[in-house]
C-alpha cells in the first residue's frame, strides 16, 4: 500500500515542480528580455545648468544607504523663486563640474519643503546614523535670520520617465533628485 501511494504522489510532485520550474523560467526570460536600460541624460558644464536651476550653491557627497556611496556628488543650485534643486554632478578628467538633470526634472513634483525661517543652506551631508552607517536621506544645516543653525533632513524625488541619470562609479545606480520648496512660497 506504501508503494502505492508513492507512485501515485511520485509523478505528481515531479510534473507540479517541472511545471513550477518551467513556469519560473518563462518568466525570468520574459522580464530580462523585455527590460532595458532607462536611457542615460546627459552631464553638462554647471554653468550651463545654472541657466536654468539657479546659483551652485553648495556641494556635498551623493547620499547612500550605510556609507555604500558611488562617489559621486550631489550640487544644490538655489532658483530665483527660491527653489532648491539637488542635482547630482561629477568632475570630468580636465576638472570641468558637470551636472546631470534629467529633461522631466522640471515637472517633478515637490520632493519636500524647506522650513519658512531658513535663509540660508550652510552645508549638506548624507544623514549620519552611528558607526559607519547611513540612512540614505540628504540633510541639510541650515540657518535662519538670527543665525541659528538647525539640521533638517529632506526628501529625494522619483523621475520616472525619459532619459536618467546614472552613476559615474561603481555601484552603477540611477541617481537621486531633489525639488525643494520654501514653506512660505509653497502650494
Amino acid at each position: 500500500m506504501k508503494d502505492r501511494r508513492l507512485q501515485c504522489i511520485g509523478p505528481v510532485s515531479i510534473s507540479g515542480a517541472l511545471m513550477t520550474a518551467l513556469l519560473m523560467t518563462a518568466l525570468l526570460l520574459g522580464t530580462s528580455c523585455n527590460s532595458k536600460e532607462s536611457p542615460r541624460a546627459a552631464y553638462v558644464p554647471v554653468a550651463q545648468l545654472e541657466q536654468t536651476y539657479g546659483r551652485l550653491i553648495a556641494v556635498a557627497n551623493s547620499p547612500t544607504p550605510n556609507q555604500n556611496g558611488t562617489g559621486d556628488l550631489l550640487g544644490l543650485f538655489r532658483g530665483d523663486d527660491g527653489t532648491v534643486w539637488g542635482i547630482p554632478l561629477s568632475v570630468g578628467s580636465d576638472g570641468t563640474v558637470l551636472g546631470c538633470a534629467p529633461p522631466m526634472l522640471r515637472e517633478a513634483p515637490v520632493s519636500d519643503t524647506l522650513p519658512s525661517d531658513a535663509v540660508e543652506i550652510v552645508g549638506a551631508a548624507n544623514e549620519p546614523n552611528g558607526w559607519r552607517e547611513g540612512t540614505g536621506r540628504l540633510g541639510l544645516l541650515l540657518r535662519d535670520a538670527q543665525g541659528k543653525l538647525r539640521w533638517h533632513l529632506v526628501e529625494s524625488v522619483e523621475i520616472k520617465t525619459g532619459p536618467l541619470c546614472w552613476s559615474q562609479s561603481e555601484p552603477v545606480q540611477i541617481l537621486k533628485h531633489y525639488r525643494l520648496a520654501n514653506a512660505a512660497t509653497a502650494h
